[in-house]
């Protein structure tokens, strides 16, 4: 049962893609195709579309930078054409354009307070999905073990992207109510979990809202930024197959002599999930999430590393 017809927000149907900026772009291309997306379309030394093996006909938008990179916004999925025209409606949003990229349709581009977009897209043609060979484990437990007489073997490679699950934001230091105002009055996101610091709540988790039906934890989520630090993105992540997948993408990361910047781990709060991180515009693997609807109950959780990970290397820094 999606949101009632009288609620105001914009009504999401799913995350869609991320756009970046990058000052080396043959060099995003390269790390790109390493953490498990494929290539769509190409426009050599401007602007590359990356997708996965689920039906979005893109996930990841990798454009050059003039002359920094930055985050160029993510983009979600709207019910109707109708919901495009309100959005237009939005203060300072762009009229309806047409989207260039595969699968065509139409988009209409908001900017939240601290200036980061959100890209609303409606009429694209989805593909159809490509899943690989991939196995769903058979897991033998201590006292019930199930496998008997077969086997399970892995290909070294990278972690196949099944499609774009979530992202975060960083904001200035008191901007967390307009901030959080700002993304639950125009869309339908609702909260999941808030982590507090001294009662006062520095990180929000919100899902997309449609009523009983569920959807992941979290799509979008926003940190309190340190107080020398510019809003930024934190991190876009990506879904794949299961723990050994994303454990075997990991591998192959390292292998290519990329740095990783947190992970493998796996995170207890926002929700039970393996992770890696690589610090080049910061991407993230991630497998097992959890799913929530209107029924749960929104968790405020102090601050700490118990609120993060389970298990897992130590914590950086830059993520307390």
């Amino acid at each position: 049962m999606p949101i009632p017809e009288s609620d105001p927000r914009l009504r999401l149907l799913k995350t869609a893609f991320v756009i970046y900026y990058h000052a080396d772009l043959a060099k995003a291309r390269q790390f790109l195709l390493d953490f498990g997306l494929s290539i769509v379309q190409e426009r050599h030394g401007e602007e590359i579309y990356f997708a996965g093996y689920s039906s979005e006909p893109y996930v990841y938008v990798a454009r050059q930078a003039k002359p920094d990179s930055e985050f160029g916004g993510a983009a979600y999925e709207v019910e109707s054409h109708e919901e495009l025209e309100k959005a237009s409606k939005v203060a300072d949003a762009t009229s309806i354009f047409k989207l260039d990229g595969p699968g065509g349709g139409e988009a209409v581009t908001l900017t939240d307070p601290a200036g980061h977009k959100v890209h609303l897209v409606y009429g694209q043609k989805q593909k159809q999905p490509d899943f690989p060979d991939l196995e769903k484990l058979t897991i033998n437990y201590e006292d019930d073990k199930p496998r008997k007489g077969r086997f399970q073997r892995f290909t070294h490679r990278p972690a196949p992207v099944y499609r774009w699950g979530h992202y975060g934001v960083t904001y200035p230091e008191g901007n967390f109510q307009e901030i959080y105002d700002w993304y639950t009055s125009n869309l339908a996101l609702a909260p999941s979990d808030i982590v507090e610091r001294d009662e006062k709540p520095i990180t929000a988790f919100f899902h997309i809202d449609r009523n009983l039906e569920h959807t992941e934890h979290h799509a979008f989520f926003f940190k309190r930024a340190k107080p020398e630090q510019k809003p930024v993105v934190a991190h876009a992540a990506f879904e794949v197959h299961d723990f050994d997948i994303q454990q075997l993408g990991h591998q192959y990361l390292a292998s290519k002599g990329y740095c990783s910047c947190w992970g493998v781990g796996r995170v207890d709060l926002i929700f039970p999930k393996y992770c890696v991180r690589r610090r080049h515009e910061i991407q993230e693997h991630y497998a097992d999430g959890d799913l929530v609807n209107s029924e749960n109950e929104v968790d405020h959780v102090p601050a700490g590393p118990e609120a993060l990970y389970v298990w897992g290397p130590p914590i950086p820094e830059t993520f307390t």
